[in-house]
Formats: C-alpha cells, sequence, structure tokens
C-alpha cells in the first residue's frame, strides 16, 4: 500500500473528527458545566426485562395454566422480569420478535413434542444470536416415528454440542444403582431436601468445563459406567434444571409443593442477572406498602351479634372509623339499588362509608359475575352471576353501568370510582378488559397468595400481573379472608392466619406488600370482626407506607413499564431508569456494600436483609443509579410514609422538599447531615406567604427525623440556629 505524505494526514485529522483519537478521558471535570472539552456520554446498552416461554404437555395448556405461569413467573417477577407466553403448538415465533427478548424458556412435560426438527432448528438459531434458552422440568423427547431421522439427530447435536451437553447412555429407574455425584448445597435443598438417593438417570451429560453443574447423577450399572447425568446446570447460553429434581410434587397430600431447587438463585444464575437492578413493588422510600381492599360482598347481611344492623354498619362504626388507615371499599350496585334488589337505607350507609376521608371508592360489578368467561358447562350448572329478574351478563352494565351509578348516586363532591375489584373466579377475558378500557378506572384482584403453614412454600405466591391479549389485569397481593374461613364455613377467626403469610413474604425476602383484603361479612360475626381488628392492629405496627388500593395499581404499573438501561461497559458505570411512574424503588440483592450517588433523580436508600433499596424521584421519567463502595457525603433520604420530592439542589447546608402520602402528620427521615447540628425546618403557610419556622438538632450521625409533615406543602432544611431569625 502506498503511504500518504506527512501533510495529508495532518489535515485529514483536521477536518475529519471521525478519525481523530479520543483525548476526553473519563475524569469527572470533563462532564462539568463550561469546560472546553466536550464530553462523551457512555454509550447506553437496554438491559431487557422480558422473557418468552413457550410451552407444551399432554394437556391443552392456556397461557394460564401451564407449570412455568404457576411456579415460575413469580419468581421471574420478584426479580424485575416479565414474562410472556407461546403455546408450541402455535409455532415458533421470527426471530425479529425476540429483539426486546432476555432469555426464551421451554417447559415440557415428559411427553414427545410434536416438530422436533423445528423445534431444534429454532434453537440452534436461539443459540447462534447468543440469546440465553433454558429448560425446565424435562428434555423435549423426540417421537418414536421421528427419533432415527438424520435431519433431526443432525440439528439436535449441533444445539446440545453448542451448550456443551450430549445425549449418552440409558434410563435408569434402579434408586439403589444411583447416587449423587455433584449437589450444590446453595441451589438443591431450598425448601425441601433432596431424596436421599435420586430416583433416575437421564441419559444427558455434561461435556464443558465451561458449564456449572449444580446436580447430577451416576449409576453403578455397566451400560452407565463413567457417565454424569445432569439435572441442573448453567453456562452461556443458559441454563436447565430437570424433574423430580426441581419441585417436591405431592403424592397423596395436594397442598404442600415445594421447591427442591432455589428457583431465585437458579434464574438469577441462567440469565445473568444477579447484580443488575430489579425494579420492586413492595416498598415505598424503605417502608413496605400498605393497602387494603373490601369486596362488597354481603353488604347488607344482617350482623348476628349486633343486632338489627347490617354488616356494613358494623365494619362503619368499628373498623372504617376506628382506623387510621386507607381501604379502598367496593359495593355490587344491583344490592344497593333500590331499583333493583336494593333499599334506601343500603343508600345511606354506603354514602356513609364513602364519605369517610380514608376510604376511596370502588366497583364489586352490577350483578357480581361468577365466572366472566363461562363455559356451557357452568352455564348449565347453575347462574353465572346473582339472579336479577329479565338480566343477561352484560359488561356494559357490570362495569361502565356500575362505575356511573356509584358516581352518580353514592359519593360526595370530590370523589369518584378508581378502582373495579374483580369478582368470582377473577379472571377476566379479554371483551371484559376492553370494556373497562373505555373508562378511566384502574382494576385490581386475582392474586390468593398465601404462605403459612398450610401452603409453606413460595410455590403458592401468585405473579404480580396477568396479561390478556394486550390487556393487563393488576393482581392484588395476599389471600383474603374467605378463603381463610374455608369459604366462610368457619372457622370464622381463620383470617387471623393471614399474618403469617405477611411475615413469610417480608423475611428474608421481601416479596410482596401487605394486602388486607376482606369481605363485608367479616362484620356478621363476632370472631371474624376480632380477627380483622386484631390483623388491622397489627399493621398498624408495622413500618409501613400507606396507600389506597389504586395507588399500589399505580406502582404495579410503574413496574410494568420501566424501562433499564446500561451505561457504560464496566461495573462502576451507571443504571439509566425510565418510565417508572410510581414504582419509585429499584432493589440490588447483594449489595449491602454498596450505595448510590444522590443525583440524576435518585434521593435515598435503605440496606435490609443483603438487600439495597433505592428511592428515585417521583413523577420524574428518568433517573440515573451509580453504585459507589463508600456513603454518599451529602444528604439521603432515609425512610418515609409517602412519596417526597426535592426541590433543587441537596447539600448539607440546605435543600427544599415535599411530602405527598396517605399518613397525615408524619415524619420524613433524613441522613448524612451534619452531626450534632441545629437545623432549620421552614414551612410554606397555608396562610398567605407566612413561613413557619422550627428548630431541630441533628443526632452524632447526622440522622434527623422531621415530624408532623403535611401533605403538598414545601418545607426548607438548612442550618441555623434557634432565635437567629
Amino acid at each position: 500500500m502506498r503511504k500518504l505524505p506527512f501533510w495529508v494526514l495532518i489535515l485529514t485529522l483536521m477536518f475529519c473528527p471521525a478519525l481523530r483519537p479520543n483525548v476526553s478521558g473519563d475524569s469527572l471535570e470533563n462532564g462539568l458545566p463550561g469546560n472546553k472539552t466536550e464530553s462523551h456520554p457512555a454509550p447506553k446498552t437496554s438491559f431487557e426485562r422480558s422473557v418468552l416461554v413457550i410451552y407444551y404437555g399432554r394437556y391443552r395448556e392456556t397461557k394460564d395454566e401451564n407449570n412455568f405461569r404457576k411456579y415460575w413467573d413469580f419468581p421471574l417477577n420478584d426479580l424485575g422480569l416479565k414474562a410472556r407466553y407461546r403455546n408450541m403448538r402455535d409455532g415458533f415465533p421470527h426471530l425479529k420478535e425476540l429483539d426486546r427478548t432476555r432469555a426464551v424458556f421451554f417447559q415440557f412435560d415428559d411427553n414427545p413434542v410434536p416438530h422436533p426438527l423445528a423445534l431444534w432448528t429454532f434453537i440452534n438459531a436461539l443459540l447462534e444470536r447468543q440469546i440465553k434458552v433454558i429448560f425446565l422440568e424435562s428434555f423435549p423427547e423426540d417421537p418414536p416415528d421421528q427419533v432415527n431421522r438424520s435431519d433431526v439427530r443432525q440439528s439436535r447435536e449441533k444445539a446440545l454440542s453448542r451448550m456443551g451437553l450430549k445425549i449418552a447412555g440409558d434410563w435408569d429407574t434402579n434408586s439403589f444403582g444411583l447416587d449423587y455425584v455433584a449437589k450444590d448445597s446453595k441451589m438443591e435443598g431450598f425448601e425441601y431436601p433432596l431424596p436421599k438417593f435420586p430416583s433416575e438417570f437421564r441419559p444427558l451429560v455434561n461435556i464443558s468445563s465451561k458449564n456449572q453443574v449444580f446436580l447430577s447423577v451416576k449409576s453403578t450399572l455397566p451400560r452407565n459406567q463413567g457417565l454424569q447425568s445432569v439435572y441442573a446446570i448453567s453456562g452461556s447460553w443458559g441454563g436447565m434444571v430437570f424433574d423430580p429434581f426441581m419441585i417436591r410434587w405431592p403424592i397423596l397430600d395436594n397442598t404442600h409443593t415445594l421447591w427442591f431447587v432455589d428457583p431465585f438463585r437458579f434464574l438469577e444464575t441462567v440469565l445473568a442477572v444477579r447484580k443488575t437492578p430489579r425494579m420492586d413493588l413492595t416498598t415505598l422510600n424503605g417502608m413496605r406498602i400498605f393497602y387494603s381492599q373490601v369486596d362488597g360482598d354481603a353488604f347488607d347481611t344482617l350482623s348476628l351479634y349486633e343486632r338489627r344492623r347490617m354488616s356494613a354498619e358494623v365494619l362503619y362504626q368499628k373498623v372504617f372509623q376506628k382506623f387510621d388507615l386507607p381501604f379502598s371499599v367496593s359495593v355490587i350496585t344491583s344490592q344497593i339499588d333500590p331499583h333493583y334488589q336494593g333499599s334506601m337505607n343500603r343508600v345511606f350507609w354506603a354514602r356513609k362509608i364513602f364519605a369517610l376521608p380514608n376510604v376511596e371508592a370502588a366497583s364489586h360489578t352490577f350483578s357480581h359475575p361468577f365466572y366472566w368467561e363461562p363455559t356451557e358447562k357452568q352455564k348449565d350448572e347453575g347462574p353465572v352471576h346473582i339472579e336479577i329478574p329479565h338480566y343477561k351478563l352484560n359488561f356494559r352494565m357490570e362495569i361502565n353501568g356500575s362505575i356511573d351509578w356509584i358516581n352518580q348516586n353514592l359519593l360526595p363532591p370530590g370523589k369518584k370510582v378508581m378502582l373495579l375489584q374483580w369478582s368470582g373466579d377473577t379472571r377476566p377475558g379479554r371483551a371484559a378488559l376492553a370494556q373497562l378500557a373505555t373508562t378511566s378506572v384502574l382494576n385490581i384482584n386475582g392474586s390468593d397468595t398465601r404462605f403459612d403453614n398450610n401452603a409453606p412454600s413460595y410455590t403458592f405466591v401468585f405473579p404480580y400481573f396477568r396479561r390478556v391479549d394486550g390487556y393487563t389485569q393488576y393482581y392484588n397481593s395476599d389471600v383474603n379472608d374467605y378463603i381463610l374461613t374455608n369459604d366462610w364455613k368457619g372457622p370464622y377467626f381463620g383470617y387471623l392466619n393471614v399474618i403469617k403469610t405477611f411475615e413469610r413474604t417480608d423475611r428474608p425476602r421481601r416479596v410482596d406488600p401487605i394486602d388486607v383484603y376482606f369481605h363485608f361479612y367479616a362484620g356478621e360475626r363476632e370472631s371474624s370482626l376480632n380477627a380483622l381488628k386484631q390483623v388491622l392492629s397489627w399493621v398498624s405496627t408495622q413500618n409501613i407506607a400507606p396507600m389506597f388500593a389504586s395507588g399500589f395499581v399505580k406502582v404495579e404499573q410503574g413496574y410494568i413499564s420501566a424501562h433499564i438501561q446500561k451505561e457504560g461497559a464496566g461495573e462502576g458505570n451507571g443504571w439509566v431508569i425510565e418510565d417508572y411512574g410510581k414504582d419509585t424503588t429499584v432493589r440490588f440483592d447483594h449489595a449491602d456494600q454498596l450505595y448510590p450517588e444522590i443525583s440524576s433523580g435518585v434521593i435515598g436508600f435503605r440496606h435490609r436483609m443483603g438487600c439495597l433499596y433505592v428511592y428515585l424521584a417521583p413523577d420524574q421519567r428518568k433517573a440515573t443509579i451509580k453504585l459507589l463502595k463508600k456513603p454518599p457525603l451529602g444528604p439521603w433520604l432515609s425512610k418515609s410514609t409517602g412519596y417526597v420530592r426535592l426541590h433543587g439542589p441537596i447539600s448539607r447546608k440546605i435543600f427544599s422538599f415535599s411530602y405527598n402520602g396517605w399518613v397525615a402528620n408524619d415524619k420524613v427521615v433524613w441522613k448524612g447531615l451534619y452531626p450534632s447540628t441545629p437545623y432549620r425546618l421552614s414551612r410554606q403557610s397555608r396562610i398567605g406567604n407566612r413561613k413557619n419556622t422550627v428548630f431541630l438538632m441533628s443526632d452524632k450521625g447526622g440522622m434527623l427525623s422531621v415530624a408532623h409533615i403535611e401533605n403538598a406543602v414545601r418545607y426548607s432544611l438548612s442550618v441555623g440556629r434557634s432565635g437567629s431569625d
């Protein structure tokens, strides 16, 4: 090649900026305003939160009824990830549809899969594009008539080779000749110990030193001599975990399903998300979210111990008025409206309940559908909703009609219906969700999460939401009193048991908010009412961030919509969180030695149970989290029962903030201030432009609690001395 003259190279560099060397470096001053050197922001890469689940089994499974949805969807949600579903019978998606997909899960049972060539071709394409592949429960088996097809065999062997695996040996179910070779105690034996001896040998072995084997089995039989069957493994390509070492399936007891494998650790490993941020919907500014929703059933039922009083009246006086907590209360309008099956007395008490400042209005529909998509068999067995003369199920009446009637007849000025609480089987189809979308009302219900002695496993914790043809059903968080009283057959104090669920979903890992979910018939019996009151008394002693149920649904919306980007390639670079809405908490697990920088939308943090909870500024579209190995030098928000907004820059000398939460006159706690220093708290008065000023003292650790905070009032906190004004 002919060399260019030196002067040509100089001119080229002068007039072709793209060819100049990057001399900006990574120093902080290069990014400061007014610096002459141009700032080059770190490149961002999208952190994909979505996975595709391809399921196939012997039964006609649906997007709601498959084992991934039943068992794995919740731990996936806990890690901040979301699943979408596709039945293998519907074929495989085009690779262009997987541009925003982190991994593809295959949930199979032991039955041969149809179209094995298409399956292995698809798997090879995923591996070639470096999209992670994870197999759960069972490895795909070829149909007997296609086992020996050369094209199928070649495609399968090509995929296995890419994963560092091969098929070798023979099935062995002689447990006396089997033993464990590798058994990672951190991965297996999570809720239930593995059997003393394995029950089968699968002819699938690892041939790559780059794979990490968590569980393998060997056989003493000559035909499998020297082979180790893998049952739990991970690699750069993804991973797999198989039964009978995934979940302890019930034999005689159909209620005690337990995890053999640690689902959280397994997903973290195979998806490579151990150090990544998780959107978290359990916590607000360090406090556990609390909300309560009341279904409208038995509003008019007469109390059995408060004679001649309806359950609604009992709950009004004994619960809604007595507990300084928010309640989202719904009614079934056909049971209230005098034109149908209601009365003016019921209208009177509904109006009194909805007039309370701690009550949010919701609809529990017009006729309480028992099934939102009833089958022909369900229609034949009896009514599919409360029987009303001449009425047939109509979604417009159930949804729009009930909402409009409550707004027009039961609510005081300034209030409107905020929620629709699904009734009956709580499984709305596309038609019902599409009808609700014609309103501005949110929706909730659908989860029966419990974690107690009768359901002692994370397998009983529900996912956070449900997708139906482009629409979203937002799940509530915890089991209700109907279930815990055995379908209202007793014991009627059974709702007390929900406290165990609240405790176990908080420690050793917080996976759900506190959701006190009950019905009006709680006021029917003294034992049921006392149980509810004891539950609410327990809640009142907890460190909670109370909100109405509609507020929690908005947190769920932010959880779903949030988009995460990695800023730069190294661990010291930041994470950009966008479109998070009301979900202002981002959690980093295994991060008790890390701290966030207080800037770019980050206002505070807390360490808890080995996790770092980072607080984002509310009502802001974007925030940047940069993790540090030392605490920040300036002040930060330590905890608050509501949302906190900063107004302008924050420093130890002065900063301004406002509070927006349900709890009146509560406190906000700041850390990182000057230790043992007097501070002046100025509050903008509601009357005119006067400022009320009080003087507070930070403790020796630089913490300061600001009590009696009011909603939507701007405060200024500055270094000062009493009497200096």
